[in-house]
């Protein structure tokens, strides 16, 4: 009498469920430049540049969308849909030279010109592209996004949260699976800010690995950095000893910008 060994059914890794990571916003092109075969602009985002009108880096990987190469010019109106990607760039000493518009940095600073940091930037990766020949009516600028709470950082009332964000354009890592034979993928960092600490009127209450999903607009932060802080960073403050008139150079100062949503709802998902 013989026995069939059961038949053993290999389960199939479940479904991934990607957070939600989109944005939708128009502008004037103040800049454009070349990063490789990438091309990045500089977005005014809104009807009019001012001084407090929110500066956007836009990417279009490859030059192209849906596969065709774009004709842009500084000025022209366009409208983008996307994603939000943080991407790491290296900033030289020469650079910070010259976005301080002090050069003369290069000779007070013996070494300046071979030193190099690690920073970070905020993208809109476009999806879609739509020339408006003037200003959108109405203005876009809408962004929602969806993850787990890495950080929260006070700062007198204000509230900044990083968000590890999975979504489907998240690059997988070589050699790994995780939960239930899914990808293991690594995630985008993206920082919402609630201004007064609130969101809608409420006082927010966030900590670390809490899932929310947040809408609002994107913004900026302008502010800048010493040369003392930028050596500090790329582990070379010790330039600063053979520096001529050190006490001067130290606090010479170069624009910063950095990108964020500025939260206008919220929810806060529960386990």
């Amino acid at each position: 009498m013989s026995t069939q060994a059961p038949t053993i059914t290999k389960q199939s890794p479940k479904r991934e469920k990607f957070d939600l990571n989109s944005v939708r916003v128009s502008g004037n092109i103040r800049r454009i430049w070349p990063s490789g075969d990438d091309i990045l602009l500089r977005l005014a985002a809104g009807d009019e540049d001012t001084p407090t009108t929110p500066r956007l880096t836009v990417l279009i990987l490859g030059g192209c969308v849906n596969g065709e190469p774009v004709t842009l010019m500084k000025e022209d109106w366009i409208s983008v849909t996307g994603h939000l990607v943080e991407a790491p760039y290296t900033e030289t000493g020469r650079q910070f030279a010259e976005r301080s518009r002090k050069e003369s940095l290069l000779q007070d600073v013996p070494g300046l010109s071979n030193v190099s940091t690690e920073r970070m930037a905020t993208y809109i990766v476009v999806e879609t592209l739509e020339y408006c020949g003037k200003p959108a009516t109405p203005v876009l600028n809408e962004a929602k996004v969806e993850g787990i709470v890495s950080s929260v950082t006070q700062v007198e009332n204000q509230i900044y949260v990083r968000l590890a964000i999975y979504d489907e354009h998240t690059s997988v890592r070589d050699g790994k699976t995780g939960k239930d034979g899914r990808p293991w993928r690594k995630a985008h960092y993206i920082s919402v800010h609630f201004v007064d600490g609130r969101v809608n009127g409420r006082i927010i209450s966030l900590k670390e690995k809490d899932r929310v999903r947040v809408s609002g607009q994107l913004s900026e932060r302008r502010y800048s950095e010493t040369l003392a802080a930028f050596l500090m960073r790329a582990k070379q403050i010790g330039l600063l000893s053979k520096a001529i008139n050190a006490d001067d150079v130290r606090v010479v100062r170069t624009p910063r910008t950095s990108t964020y949503v500025q939260a206008s709802a919220m929810l806060q998902f529960t386990k």
